[in-house]
């Protein structure tokens, strides 16, 4: 009996460690088509090229049609067409990353400079520090927290795997978030209803570790860019993001670089709804990128960031 008990036990073991397998072979292939769907913009040999780091506010989630409709794309469509500029063809790049943090995005940065020699860098990053841990700078703040090292550890390596991100996804999307939507009675929440959330969360739980996590972050890229000489705007997020508001206004006084206020704009916005997309929570829609990119286009004539 016991041994049938061990080989039952085996045997759901082995099928669950298998399903998961499986699981994980599959969203990595859909992320491979994915990448090939669609591709990154080549380089075209710019006159003068803008490199727009971020994650799925900056590829363009929430737009009808992403890679058009998304703020770089915008951005460039507006800047070729100022007939002032000596430079003959402006370019913006941009990652197709969707949800890394900002650890993710400082590992990167050598090699995103090193591949598109970019003269310009729009930063708009942070936002996905708090539920992605893959490759985070976590540890460098904990010494004095609650949370045990170990499982620490656990959870970073844990964030390697996109099932287990899949999962957490799910848990955060049918659980935590839909019952605080139904808490307030909403079925569309709108800017208002994501601070009220936000605020919910973070009288839950220790969140300035993660806004802690972006300032450092944030600086190490700073300091990355100045080694380079590259110029650099910091933006704010058109949605609420908490004191990660206020880390870029420091960042960028502190660096004596350009801040794009996305935020304090959409929220003069009398109708903020029309600029968001409906099927993505928390994301602009082409309408709300086209105000992203129309701030940015301001910052660059105004701060005479083009020649």
């Amino acid at each position: 009996m016991k041994n049938l008990i061990r080989y039952r036990l085996i045997s759901v073991a082995i099928g669950l460690f298998l399903t998961i397998a499986a699981l994980e072979f599959f969203l990595r292939l859909l992320g491979f088509g994915f990448n090939v769907l669609f591709v990154l913009p080549k380089n075209k040999g710019a006159d003068y090229k803008i490199f727009c780091v971020g994650e799925s506010t900056t590829f363009g989630i929430g737009a009808s049609n992403p890679m058009l409709q998304n703020y770089p794309n915008q951005l460039e469509n507006m800047l070729n067409k100022n007939q002032q500029f000596s430079v003959k063809k402006i370019q913006c790049f941009f990652d197709q990353t969707i949800g890394q943090n900002t650890s993710e995005i400082l590992m990167k940065l050598p090699r995103y400079i090193k591949k598109y020699n970019p003269d310009l860098l729009i930063f708009m990053v942070g936002i996905n520090n708090w539920w992605n841990l893959d490759k985070s700078n976590i540890l460098l703040f904990n010494k004095k927290r609650y949370i045990p090292e170990f499982a620490l550890k656990t959870l970073i390596f844990l964030d390697r795997f996109r099932s287990w991100k899949l999962l957490k996804w799910v848990v955060y999307s049918l659980g935590l978030i839909k019952e605080r939507w139904n808490y307030y009675g909403l079925n569309n929440p709108t800017q208002e209803d994501v601070r009220r959330l936000w605020d919910g969360i973070r009288n839950r739980y220790n969140c300035n570790i993660f806004e802690e996590i972006a300032e450092h972050d944030m600086r190490e890229m700073m300091e990355i860019c100045r080694a380079n000489n590259i110029r650099v705007i910091i933006c704010s997020y058109p949605i609420e993001s908490g004191r990660l508001y206020y880390i870029h206004k420091s960042i960028a006084q502190k660096f004596k670089v350009p801040f794009v206020d996305n935020f304090e704009t959409f929220k003069r916005l009398s109708n903020k709804e029309k600029y968001l997309s409906k099927n993505n929570f928390g994301h602009p829609n082409e309408e709300g990128y086209r105000i992203i990119a129309e701030n940015i286009y301001r910052c660059i004539i105004e701060n005479g960031l083009i020649k």
